[in-house]
């Protein structure tokens, strides 16, 4: 199983530089600049679309002839993931559709058979944005977003200012992660002959991919800073570390 993490892109909450963390603002469809809310700036849904389009033909370079290959795309529900994972959802089917014409040509036939699951993407709530307390709706994000960052490297547990901790958000991520494994696993079993390959997009928040980077690493939640940030829409390969990949095996 392999999974690709994938930032929402440059939303309307980025373009105020104002925190929306909390559930019942981040899916709101009213409100915001432009009255519909706090979704994707129109900055944000083109470089969604280019980022997808490289990432749709990684996948596609990475799958060997005669491969069997599912690709299911889960997201956060705020209106900036729900609109990001409904840009690459679509121009996955749209490369896959393109991929697989090429088996009519004579020296092609030999493709993998490569398929997005579902209609939509999959909405997982845990894997929202991380809650930044008596912060929410306010600006400069930048600033507040450094008093809470200052915080977290002394003590991963904290709930300074009313947020949520990074202990907190790395147990809710990490849990959408093995949920995915132990599905994996099921159908496995319950399958004979060729196993599909399957990859798994998250598409979540800055913060929220952070500390799950972090916490596949083995690293204490204290240090999810000195990871290279992912920038709005664009994504990442991880895996687990070493250590903890063999437990999971057990």
């Amino acid at each position: 199983m392999k999974f690709i993490l994938f930032r929402h892109g440059h939303s309307l909450a980025n373009q105020e530089s104002r925190i929306v963390s909390s559930l019942e603002n981040g899916t709101m469809t009213t409100g915001g600049p432009d009255g519909t809310g706090f979704g994707l700036s129109q900055q944000g849904k083109r470089e969604v679309a280019e980022s997808a389009k490289s990432l749709s033909e990684y996948i596609c370079m990475s799958s060997k002839p005669g491969d069997e290959v599912r690709i299911r795309v889960l997201t956060s529900p705020f209106q900036r993931t729900r609109q990001t994972a409904d840009i690459v959802h679509k121009e996955l089917r749209v490369a896959i559709a393109t991929y697989s014409q090429s088996a009519l040509i004579p020296d092609q036939e030999r493709i993998a058979n490569i398929i997005v699951e579902g209609e939509e993407p999959e909405q997982i709530v845990d894997l929202r944005e991380r809650f930044f307390g008596e912060f929410e709706m306010k600006t400069s994000s930048d600033d507040l977003y450094a008093k809470v960052w200052r915080e977290d490297a002394l003590n991963p547990s904290h709930k300074q200012f009313g947020v949520e901790s990074v202990a907190e958000v790395s147990t809710r991520m990490t849990g959408v992660i093995r949920d995915q494994e132990i599905k994996e696993k099921a159908d496995f079993n319950s399958l004979s002959g060729n196993h599909p390959e399957a990859w798994v997009i998250i598409v979540s928040h800055g913060d929220s991919l952070q500390i799950l980077q972090t916490a596949m690493r083995g690293w204490s939640g204290n240090r999810h800073r000195e990871l290279d940030h992912l920038n709005t829409a664009n994504w990442r390969q991880v895996q687990w570390c070493e250590e903890l990949a063999i437990a999971h095996r057990k």
